[in-house]
This record gives structure tokens, sequence and C-alpha cells, in this order.
């Protein structure tokens, strides 16, 4: 497993809980805010290989990411453009995503910039890519940041990179307690429910990553689907917005309809379990049932 060494708990623990963890490559994100609630889910799936890169650019390329796992291969490299960021003088960069599955490549130097990932991104501010956070067997979840250069302030987001080709935006949330962890799950679990078709070793991987023994037997017993309420299940598609806080000594997870429109119209609770043993940057608690 590996691990990062540059971030405080609250981030990693939410970013980095599951297996692929590494060393964050350029921007230290302690104390980055969360992105604005109003910011969508965004499908880059429309984002083309870069069709601008010049002969020059292939020496200006530096390698931020290395990792292969199982039958993945994952690279990510940092190309710097020649235009500056706004008030520094760091180069605007943009990432170039290569990733195979079974030897065949499913992104090749896919391109995306501060703007792919956050549309409200100004000039002032740069993207940088971290290891990669998890890796199931249909898609590869890296953390985004986009903050000022040289400075831990700015937004981080969690880019989704399926093996159907297509790629989804998600802002992370950042309450600042366990109540990140338990949306964390929610939004990954959600996202490998809507691929087609459902994978269900993947959503029991998850549970293993951010649940007890007795969530695992409990997704085993009843369902994957147990953890969801009602009016959740009878979205076909899936395309809803989990938010979890704390209420006591558990978990409310409220559902909505999009980032826009944050009125819950679902929800169901979820129980805590302090961990016996903790390893470094996880959380103290980890999810231990769902109840209806």
């Amino acid at each position: 497993m590996m691990r990062t060494c540059r971030m405080t708990k609250a981030f990693t623990a939410l970013l980095l809980t599951a297996l692929g963890m590494g060393i964050l490559s350029a921007c230290c994100v302690s104390g980055v805010r969360k992105a604005p609630t109003a910011a969508q889910v965004e499908d880059t799936s429309a984002v083309q290989e870069d069709k601008t890169l010049k002969k020059e650019d292939a020496s200006n390329e530096n390698m931020v990411v290395d990792t292969v796992y199982g039958d993945w291969h994952v690279q990510i490299k940092a190309v710097d453009n020649k235009a500056k960021v706004k008030n520094s003088d760091e180069f605007v960069k943009k990432l170039l995503v290569t990733i195979s599955k079974g030897g065949r490549i499913l992104f090749d130097k896919k391109v995306f910039t501060r703007e792919n990932i956050w549309k409200g991104a100004d000039e002032d501010f740069q993207v940088y890519a971290a290891s990669v956070s998890d890796i199931t067997n249909t898609s590869v979840y890296l953390p985004i940041s986009i903050c000022y250069p040289e400075t831990d302030d700015g937004f981080t987001f969690l880019l989704a990179l399926s093996k159907d080709g297509s790629t989804k935006v998600y802002p992370v949330p950042m309450a600042w307690d366990e109540s990140d962890m338990v949306t964390d799950f929610y939004v990954r679990y959600i996202h490998e429910c809507q691929q087609k078709p459902v994978d269900k070793a993947s959503l029991l991987k998850l549970a293993r990553d951010y649940g007890s023994s007795a969530f695992v037997e409990q997704l085993t017993k009843e369902g994957t689907q147990i953890v969801f309420p009602a009016k959740i299940l009878a979205r076909k598609d899936m395309k809803v917005v989990p938010e979890a806080e704390l209420v006591k000594d558990r978990c409310r997870v409220n559902f909505s309809t999009s980032y826009d429109n944050t009125q819950p119209f679902d929800s169901i609770r979820v129980e805590l379990k302090k961990r016996s043993v903790r390893k470094e940057y996880d959380y103290d608690y980890m999810i231990d049932k769902v109840i209806h």
C-alpha cells in the first residue's frame, strides 16, 4: 500500500483511505477548502487527447505518477505551457493521463487542465495531481488540487476515470470531521453503481476500505444495495449527490438531485465504529452499519 506523506490527516483520510496511495506530486494541500457547493459533477468524457502538443513538449513532460496495480497501468505527466500563472513565476500546467488495463490503452495522453477540472478556476490557480488514491475493477480515482502556486490555498476534486472511457469530476467534501469519510465512501460507491455492468467485487472492496468486517458482512448477506434508501434505488440512473453529517455518535447521509439543488429528498443513517488499530492517515472511525 502506497502512502502519501505531505498531507494533513483530514485531506489524506478523505482521499487516500484506499489502496494505491502515494506522495503528493506538487502542491501540499493541507487546509485546502471545500470546493464550491454549486460545482457540478463534470462529465469530462468529451475532453479529447491534446492535438496541439508540439515536439518540444516531449522534453517538457514531467512524470508525476507511474503506478501499476493488478492489470492497471496509470501514468500521469505534467507539461508546462508557455503562459504563466497570473501573479506567479510558474508556467500553467496541463496533465496528460495515460491508462491501460490488461494491456489495452483506455486513455492515451488525455489532457486535463484547471478549466477541465473546475470551470470556475481563474488565472491565479495552478492544477496539481496527487498519486492514485484508489483503483477498483472498473475505475481509477485520482485526487486533483487546484490552488495558488506554492501555497495550500485552493480547492480539491476527485477525478474518476473508468474503463468504459468515461471520466467524471467530483467536488471533495471538507467538513473536517468523520462525515467526510462517509461522504467520500458514498461518492465512490454511487460512481461504481453507475457503471455498466455494476461490479459487485468493486463495491465490496470499497466496503472493506471504509468499513468494519460487520459492515462487509451486512452487504454480503443483505445485498450491496442495502446502503441506499428506497427513493435512491428507485432512480435507475443513480444520479444523486450524497452528503453526510454527524448526528451525535452516528452519521446521517442526505441525498439530493444535484450540487445546485441541495434540498435532500431521502436519507439513511450510518453507524460508526472506532478503529482498534489505526494506520497513519486513517480516520479514527469507520462505517459499521447502515440503518433503515
